[in-house]
């Protein structure tokens, strides 16, 4: 079976090569890889461009979020099934072949099915990410959260969810499975189907990217997500600093919430890294770090999106 594969990308001349070098290596080749550029200001299309002769197709759509994109590209693809993965993930070998032979199982002609999306750990800081942030496995199924970056979608079922929000910076992924799950499509899961994506690159990436999530995720209208449990408990925080001044021992209090928020985190994503040595002092320092760089860049974002501001990409 044919098979297009659909990647937006912005700026991503420092990891497009890896990405398309992995995607024509398949043991499945896929028939035509589509490479939708959003308005790259780096070398990313010359080097799009240089993939042309290997069935790398580009499409430089203007100024756009990752939802246009893969819109384009699934709406310019030769074939009806789409595999569709983001610019700084690096596929398995064996992606597409692990996609086609879960899709068998699927119970009609069309529907989606979702492989794996692990992070890839290159420094501490990535490792304190993975313990920060990352989903963790299903302790039932082993499986990770579901997620567009590693997926096959039939045509069909894009245009009969409306396809993936446009407007949207971050969320627009989230948008489009809740949208799959309203109109009960068919799914199915690809434990063998893995890509391996980037994460932000140490602590200043984390602030930008964070700010930018939290004031997309409530343009979308998803704050309930994360918000309304990390401001709920930033505000018992700063009550009981506040009532320190009256009760003392409320600083204590704080001290111990703080300690067992980060012991909790730690231990729910223990599985994310491999060593087995997830409690190491140096890395609940920088999971600690991490975690008030979030919940600040997550008011950031919020005050972002109340004044209508764009956060930095």
């Amino acid at each position: 079976m044919r098979v297009s594969v659909v990647v937006p990308v912005r700026n991503e001349e420092g990891s497009l090569g890896a990405l398309l070098d992995s995607l024509l290596g398949q043991t499945v080749p896929p028939d035509e890889v589509l490479l939708a550029d959003g308005g790259s200001s780096d070398d990313t299309v010359a080097l799009a461009r240089s993939y042309a002769d290997r069935g790398v197709r580009l499409l430089e759509i203007g100024p756009a979020y990752p939802g246009r994109g893969r819109n384009a590209g699934i709406r310019a693809a030769r074939n009806d099934w789409v595999a569709l993965t983001d610019g700084g993930c690096v596929a398995d070998p064996a992606w597409i072949e692990s996609l086609l032979r879960s899709r068998e199982t699927l119970p009609g002609e069309t529907g989606v099915v979702f492989g794996e999306c692990r992070p890839r750990l290159a420094d501490e800081w990535d490792v304190a990410q993975a313990l920060t942030f990352v989903g963790c496995p299903d302790p039932d199924t082993g499986l990770r959260p579901r997620s567009i970056a590693s997926s096959l979608v039939h045509r069909a079922v894009w245009r009969q969810v409306g396809g993936f929000p446009e407007h949207l910076r971050a969320a627009e992924d989230l948008v489009f499975m809740e949208r799959l799950d309203a109109a009960r499509v068919p799914t199915v899961r690809s434990r063998e189907a893995v890509v391996f994506w980037r994460l932000a690159a140490g602590p200043r990436a984390v602030w930008r990217r964070f700010r930018l999530y939290s004031a997309h995720h409530l343009a979308a209208g998803l704050y309930r997500t994360w918000h309304l449990r990390v401001m709920s408990m930033d505000l018992a925080g700063l009550a009981l600093l506040g009532a320190s001044w009256f009760w003392p021992p409320s600083i204590l209090v704080l001290g111990l919430g703080g300690i067992a928020r980060l012991l909790r985190m730690v231990a729910k994503r223990r599985w994310n890294i491999p060593d087995g040595r997830p409690f190491r002092l140096d890395r609940l320092l920088r999971v600690a770090f991490l975690l008030v760089l979030a919940d600040a860049a997550t008011w950031a974002g919020a005050l972002d999106f109340a004044a209508g501001r764009e956060p930095r990409r």
